[in-house]
Formats: C-alpha cells, structure tokens, sequence
C-alpha cells in the first residue's frame, strides 16, 4: 500500500529556508563583513563585535518569553513579522555610520532571532518527529551552513565589487525571501492539523510523555552542568565569525579568508547531518565524544601557517556549530526527558546565545591587543576539552534524575 505523504516533510522544508535565511545567510556571514567594516568606520575588532554582545544579552531578554509567546501566538505570524525585522535591520546598516548604531541593530536581531534561531528547528520539528528525531533536526539545521557556505565567497565578492554598505542590503533582501514565506507554512504541533507526528503510526499504543519535572531539574545538580555545556559549546562555535579575519591576519587574501568561512560552513552542514545520523545509531555520548574531538583537533590545526593545513581547521571548525546547534537540544532532552523540555530547554537555549558573543568580542579584543588570533586558538583547544568533561558529568548526573509520566 503506497504511504500517505506527511505534512512533517513540509515542516522540515520550512524550518530549512527559515534557518537558511535568518542563520545561515545573515548570522553565519558577519564575519566576512567585519573587515571592511572597521576599516570604513576606523574602529578595532574588538570595539566592533562588541554589538554581538547586544545580540546575545537581548536574545537573553527575550528567550525567556519565547517559550510562552510560541504557544500562545499564530507562529506563522509571530515568525514572519521577526524575519521581516531580522533582514530589515541588515538592510538598514547600509546606512550606518556610527558604532552606537550597530550596537541597536544587534540588539534589534537578539529580540527577533531568539524566535527565528533558536525555536523552529528543535521545538517544531521535535513535536513533528517521532521517528528519525535527530536525523530531522540535523537536516533542518544543516541548512544554516550550507547557506552559509554559498553566500560566504559570494558575499566577498559582492563586497568587493559594490562595497559592503550595498552586500548588506543584498543579504537582507535574500534573508526576507527565503524566511518570510516559509513561515506561513509552519504549525507549532501536529495536532494543529488534525494529524500525529511522523512515526507515530508505527506505535499500537499513545506513548505518553516522560521526563524530569521542570521544578526537580531546576533544582538538579545537572541542570547548571547542562547549562555551562551549552554556554561552551555556544563559545566554540562563535570562532566561525573570526576566521575570515584570521586568515587575513595570517597574511592570506580577503577572498582566501572567506574560503575559510565558506570551508567552516561546509563542515558545519557535514556536522549536522552526520552527528544527527550517529546519534541516532550510537546514542549521546558517543555522538558528543566525537564532535568535540574533531573540534578540538581542528582549532590545533589552525595554528599551523600553511593554506592547506588552514582550510582543513577551517571545515573541522565547522563541527562546533553541529554540537551547539543541533547536540545541545538533543541533549538536554537525553538527560531531562521530554515531560518539560520546553521548559528547561528555553533557559539552557539563554546560555547558547551568549557563548557565541561572548567568543567572537574575547577574540576582538584578545587580537587587538597582542595582533594576533593564535592565543585564541589554544584557548579554544582548552575550552573544547574542558566541555568533553562536562558532557560526561552532566550524563551521569541525568542517570539518577527521578523519571515520570506525564498526567
């Protein structure tokens, strides 16, 4: 008998064009712009990305309410509307001649993207998926870098040619198209269509949801361990937006430093297809374990002065951004169940909008003042390994958390 074609399929297209056109064309390629930024403006690194800082503090601000407004709100409204700020503040740095203006517009996109960046891939497609969960989240957030990985040289080359002032308005554009109508696409559960999740017809029986009550993780010894894995994993996935400057920095060309970010794009979709394909076949641990080790082997990669050895770094790095994307979520509801995982998962996601910040201003500032981005490279070696430690507590921990079923 032919199967019956799920709208999940449909969920999974949409949650790929909202990724790829706020994440993957907007977040994944500031860096390329950094440069010619601070050039025009005469401002450091570090005084720059300080404005990412705005980002993540007001991503911070507004997550908390994320979770509520999600399921109190129409999402294909709540969620075109961001896209449209979302670009719309990438336009209008076009006509930015101040830092103070820049440091608005990061705060204008922390409000906007803690809905587009961090809800429609983990929250959607896991209340769509029952089978195939991580593959299906990997995939959609795969999307983010292959987005990235295309734009990255052609957004060199339109800087290059027309100036960034015009590249941002043309990103903006792109951005708009891709997410606005894709949002009109996306329901927050499957009962919003009179249907069940994906894989759930291979079930005899209602499963019902089991995990860790919010109050009792709150109170948990994992659940601030699970929050500093999420706030490293956040800090080494925001070295992508310094590479383009590293290379740079290195003595190689512009357009050599953004193959490097385009090579980081390309490993980030590898990451997030491959570790959402070994999770489900290898489980957690061994998923995490991974990851970490090909990111940490990669930022020690990267302190060798060669063009060959540079692009290698270059797409292992990549990996981090599949650990703080598409790991995290999943592990948060490894070690607390899916009882309350809207609940605890909105303040664990706070912690992963400022690792990211956080990194990419420390590298600024760390570059300006000793010129060079290589003591940042050993101190994402340190920070990597020291995640690897904290994955493993955090999992032992979740072994003695009490489990129960939902009323």
């Amino acid at each position: 008998m032919k199967r019956k074609f799920h709208y999940a399929y449909v969920m999974l297209a949409a949650c790929c064009l909202v990724q790829g056109g706020t994440l993957g064309v907007i977040h994944n390629c500031r860096g390329i712009f950094y440069g010619p930024i601070c050039r025009d403006l005469g401002v450091g690194q570090g005084a720059f990305t300080f404005y990412m800082l705005f980002f993540g503090l007001f991503s911070c601000i507004m997550l908390p309410f994320a979770g509520r407004v999600f399921h109190r709100v129409n999402i294909r409204w709540l969620l075109c509307g961001a896209s449209v700020i979302f670009a719309g503040s990438m336009m209008l740095q076009a006509t930015f001649h101040s830092l103070a203006a820049f440091y608005v517009a990061g705060a204008v996109q922390g409000l906007t993207g803690a809905y587009l960046l961090f809800y429609p891939v983990p929250v959607l497609l896991g209340n769509w998926f029952r089978k195939g969960r991580g593959a299906a989240i990997g995939f959609a957030a795969a999307t983010s870098g292959l987005a990235g990985a295309v734009m990255s040289p052609i957004g060199a080359a339109m800087i290059s040619a027309w100036g960034w002032r015009a590249a941002s308005v043309a990103f903006g554009v792109i951005s708009l198209a891709m997410a606005a109508p894709a949002s009109f696409l996306l329901y927050l559960r499957p009962e919003d269509r009179n249907t069940t999740p994906y894989g759930a017809e291979e079930t005899q029986t209602a499963q019902p949801l089991t995990g860790v009550p919010y109050e009792t993780a709150r109170r948990s010894a994992a659940y601030p361990v699970a929050i500093l894995v999420a706030l490293l994993l956040s800090f080494i996935c925001g070295y992508y937006l310094q590479l383009a400057s590293y290379g740079t920095a290195e003595g190689f060309t512009a357009a050599f430093g953004a193959r490097m970010t385009a090579l980081c794009m390309v490993g980030n979709v590898v990451s997030k297809l491959f570790l959402g394909w070994y999770y489900d076949r290898a489980g957690i641990r061994r998923a995490m374990y991974l990851g970490l080790a090909v990111v940490a082997a990669s930022f020690s990669v990267l302190l060798l002065r060669s063009p060959w050895w540079l692009s290698v770094g270059s797409l292992g790095a990549g990996f981090a951004m599949g650990m703080s994307c598409v790991m995290t979520p999943i592990l948060v509801r490894e070690v607390f169940g899916s009882l309350d995982y809207g609940r605890i998962s909105a303040i664990v996601t706070i912690f992963t909008t400022v690792g990211v910040p956080i990194a990419t201003v420390s590298l600024g500032f760390l570059y300006d003042a000793v010129g060079s981005y290589r003591p940042g490279m050993v101190m994402g070696v340190a920070v990597t390994i020291a995640a690897m430690a904290l994955v493993e507590a955090v999992l032992r921990l979740g072994r003695r958390l009490p489990v129960e079923e939902a009323a």
